[in-house]
């Protein structure tokens, strides 16, 4: 009996401390948050768990459904939200130009349009049904997430048996494991976690030991997912954060423990996956990384596109430097590859591989007006966060969360991939979410 009523008041503080931490501040907010769970693991479902992959295709049924829950609240928003929300309006209006030009089939491009605008829906989504209580469970989710990644990495990669052909680092992903590209949230999610960290740290929130702790917990999964890109990032993160609140003993010290951690990692790197190449460690050097970045043998070495120069050989070799493709690209979704079609376009260049780097995919269908518009959205979005009526903690994670975009905007394909894509719009949405939230009054449509 006794022990029973033990329980009782356990399970009643259990209670209350999960609804202080994880309640949604709204009915519209819980299903935006149940929608966000389902993008971060319906791969890992499908993929892992060798759930029917139908329910991949449940992302956009809840995305729309949210979207619909945001359209009931007819919020009135604010001439800075408005200003967002049109970039991206704008965006989509300019990549159906080059499809008209090309006379684009128009299921093409409609799938195109699925693929960038359910993002934007999502964001204008979170800017009218969240509030800054929400954002808490996504921080705090965050940190869950990324501390069970650590045995989840060391499983997959020390205890898992892979085909020979595998590129082991890509099936890597902690919670997000089994299909390629499984590093790409992952590394998302050490990102945020470490401006979580960071932010706290020069902010006296947190001590040195946390900030150490989690840098090397990073730099561990970073390494047995083969993110050479995290070691950018890294210091990217630390030195935004740290000079952000002026030169201190805890920067000082904060950039003493990274460059010891960066030299640390790296040589771990080559340990862990240089394999039988002897040209691996190179790669780890400022000429290797500008070799690396710049070579004219592209990504895989072999003749395809490489990442920074990608955008110029496709003006050059394929659109042949002709002023409308360079501007306008040959259309949304023209480049596209699905189960259901495949682009003319891929058929015909898929050996290239542009489809795996988001600036050359998007270059292709939608020009150089399309980059600029979808860089533009992110840079007003950065600069709405330097607002002083921003709250600091959550100001620095977007602003940071911002340059971390544009360097994996041209790295990888992590802002078109669901479990990435929509969480990387959700904090974009948080300025604007504190600005509605700021005694604007919500106009609701009577039944």
């Amino acid at each position: 009996m006794a022990g029973r009523l033990v329980w009782r008041f356990l399970q009643g503080d259990i209670n209350e401390w999960l609804r202080a931490r994880f309640a949604p501040s709204s009915y519209g907010a819980a299903w935006l948050l149940c929608a966000q769970a389902y993008f971060f693991f319906s791969y890992s479902a499908v993929y892992t768990l060798h759930l029917p992959r139908v329910l991949l295709y449940g992302n956009d049924a809840l995305n729309c459904f949210v979207f619909i829950l945001a359209l009931y609240e007819r919020k009135k928003l604010s001439r800075s939200t408005h200003m967002v929300i049109g970039l991206m309006a704008l965006y989509c209006f300019t990549s159906a130009i080059g499809g008209i030009i090309s006379s684009e089939r128009l299921t093409i491009l409609l799938w195109g349009y699925r693929n960038i605008v359910r993002y934007f829906m999502f964001f204008y989504s979170c800017v009218v049904l969240l509030k800054k209580n929400d954002f808490g469970i996504i921080i705090r989710s965050i940190r869950v997430i990324f501390w069970a990644s650590v045995p989840l990495c060391t499983v997959e990669r020390f205890l898992v048996t892979y085909s020979e052909e595998t590129i082991i680092g890509d099936m890597i992903g902690g919670f997000f494991w089994n299909f390629s590209g499984s590093n790409l949230p992952l590394n998302l999610i050490l990102c945020l976690y470490l401006i979580d960290v960071c932010s706290r740290y020069f902010n006296r929130n947190a001590g040195v030991g946390l900030f150490a702790a989690a840098a090397i917990a990073a730099i561990y999964m970073a390494a047995t997912a083969e993110l050479k890109v995290f070691l950018v990032e890294l210091v990217v993160i630390v030195i935004f954060t740290a000079f952000g609140k002026g030169v201190s003993w805890r920067t000082v010290l904060a950039l003493l423990v990274g460059g010891v951690m960066l030299s640390t990692a790296s040589m771990y790197f080559i340990a862990l996956n240089a394999g039988k190449s002897t040209t691996y460690a190179d790669n780890y050097s400022l000429q290797g990384y500008l070799d690396y970045a710049t070579r004219d043998t592209g990504y895989n070495g072999t003749g395809d596109l490489n990442r920074f120069t990608g955008i110029g050989t496709v003006g050059h070799n394929i659109f042949h430097d002709d002023p409308l493709s360079m501007l306008f690209g040959i259309g949304l979704g023209n480049a596209d590859y699905t189960n259901f079609f495949v682009s003319d376009f891929y058929t015909r260049y898929s050996y290239l591989n542009y489809q795996w780097f988001h600036a050359i995919w998007m270059f292709i269908e939608t020009g150089y007006v399309g980059i600029v518009l979808y860089m533009l959205i992110i840079v007003v979005v950065f600069l709405k966060a330097r607002k002083k009526d921003i709250d600091d903690q959550y100001g620095v994670l977007v602003q940071a969360t911002c340059i971390i975009m544009i360097v994996l905007f041209f790295y990888n394909i992590t802002l078109r991939l669901e479990p990435s894509a929509y969480l990387l719009m959700l904090i974009m949405s948080i300025p604007y979410v504190m600005e509605e939230n700021s005694g604007k009054k919500t106009v609701r449509r009577n039944i």
